[in-house]
């Protein structure tokens, strides 16, 4: 029986869905990772009223919209973060599914993104000093290409050049407790790793963004956000080209 295009679309859409659902867990473990909580327990609650949150309060994206960016208890504002990383992480396991189909190829690139764009936005807050989030993102962004390109490194040996520095940064983050460097440089590395056909590119931008850091103390948030961007852009690239 031939693949329908319509069935494609249904299954496209049951994966958007699903993947809000997975942008709400991801909510979880971006806000709970800073302060070393578990993910699991306790329940969610609002974080100003501690109000535990029932399922109706719960619904991705629209249950922000419905509330007017409010707690249904104590009229808090909540974050606009909630609907906006549900909504990306919708759109990144609906376009991975449309892209590959059904398959393993499909995990893989799904999963692969959804690591990539948390770290990204673990990186924007700027809450967690520790680099044990960027280090499991690369390691697991490693691990994953294995089932459908074999070993990254074989025949790309420029690419062992940023993960040098990467594990230069590391033990040199473990050594002062700073991990600003790996922060960049894990990101650096899974932007390189994915978008491998365009390698001349980002390093003509990086510099820019780093050097820009150093000029004024005003300009690091600015350099963190352009720096965010450009993940974005190259998750969108990985996705649709």
């Amino acid at each position: 029986m031939p693949y329908d295009e319509s069935l494609h679309l249904l299954y496209t859409l049951f994966f958007t869905l699903f993947g809000s659902l997975l942008g709400s867990f991801s909510n979880v473990v971006i806000l709970r990772m800073a302060t070393g909580k578990s993910v699991i327990f306790p329940p969610s609650a609002c974080p100003v009223c501690s109000h535990r949150l029932f399922a109706s309060d719960l619904l991705p994206v629209f249950s922000w919209l419905f509330l007017r960016g409010r707690c249904r208890y104590c009229q808090a504002p909540i974050s606009c973060q909630y609907p906006l990383v549900e909504a990306c992480i919708a759109a990144i396991v609906g376009l991975s599914f449309y892209k590959t189909g059904h398959g393993l190829a499909f995990v893989v690139l799904a999963t692969r993104m959804v690591i990539w764009f948390i770290a990204s936005v673990i990186f924007l807050r700027n809450e967690v000093q520790r680099p044990e989030p960027f280090l499991w993102a690369i390691m697991f962004f490693i691990l994953l290409n294995f089932p459908i390109g074999g070993c990254p490194f074989i025949d790309r040996s420029m690419l062992l050049i940023p993960l040098a520095a990467i594990i230069i940064g590391f033990v040199a983050s473990l050594k002062n407790q700073a991990t600003e460097i790996f922060k960049w440089g894990g990101l650096s590395f899974l932007m390189l790793f994915s978008l491998r056909s365009s390698f001349g590119l980002y390093p003509a931008i990086l510099p820019v963004i780093l050097a820009s850091m150093h000029i004024s103390e005003k300009l690091r948030r600015p350099a963190r956000i352009a720096f965010f961007a450009t993940q974005l852009i190259s998750i969108a690239c990985s996705l649709l080209l």
